[in-house]
Parts: structure tokens; C-alpha cells; sequence
């Protein structure tokens, strides 16, 4: 609606309400366009350091199943101190394990 008043204004100055002190509109609404853009670009800034983030974390995370499955092969040949750290990373693990069996139906009413 703030761009279309602004489009009339500036292409049909005859049908603004008078009452509107214009100049000050006009400040307001330079000003919004100027956020409006610093946002946008801000954003994209955002967007840009996620994705790398994502990036390294992915790479990390590959680092570090590789440093546990190490650790893992070390505890189980008792080399000390190993056993405390599987444990320790252990927790990020799920161990309930999952099923690929679907769903039992629900029963029907009788």
C-alpha cells in the first residue's frame, strides 16, 4: 500500500490528500527503501555464512565418526583412557535402534 500512495504521489501529485506532510513521506519512505535493501543484503550475508557453516560441519562431523570408530577399535584392544572417551561420545548415538516395518493398521470398529 506505501508504494502504491508513493507511486501516485509521484505520477499524480493532484490526487494526494493535503493533509499528508509529503516531504516527511518522502524522507520515511527513502529511508524504508534504504532498510529494506541493507536487510536484503544482510540476509543474503546470513544465508551465505549458513551454508558454509553447514560445509564445515559436515566435514567435521565426518572427522569425527572416523576419530570415534578409531576410538572405539582402541577400547576394545583395552588401550587406556579409550573405554572413558567411547563412552563419553557414546551419549550422541542412538542405541533403541529403529524398524523398517510399517505400522500396524488400527483395528475396526465393531
Amino acid at each position: 500500500m506505501v508504494n502504491k500512495v508513493n507511486d501516485y504521489r509521484n505520477s499524480q501529485p493532484a490526487v494526494s490528500s493535503p493533509e499528508i506532510n509529503w516531504v516527511e513521506f518522502a524522507v520515511d519512505y527513502d529511508s524504508r527503501v534504504f532498510l529494506q535493501a541493507s536487510i536484503h543484503r544482510l540476509e543474503e550475508l546470513v544465508n551465505g555464512l549458513s551454508t558454509n557453516k553447514i560445509l564445515h560441519d559436515y566435514d567435521s562431523f565426518k572427522a569425527a565418526r572416523v576419530d570415534y570408530d578409531y576410538s572405539k577399535y582402541k577400547a576394545d584392544s583395552n588401550v587406556a583412557g579409550f573405554q572413558t572417551k567411547v563412552n563419553e561420545l557414546a551419549q550422541f548415538f542412538n542405541r533403541t535402534g529403529t524398524t523398517n516395518a510399517p505400522p500396524t493398521p488400527p483395528t475396526p470398529p465393531v
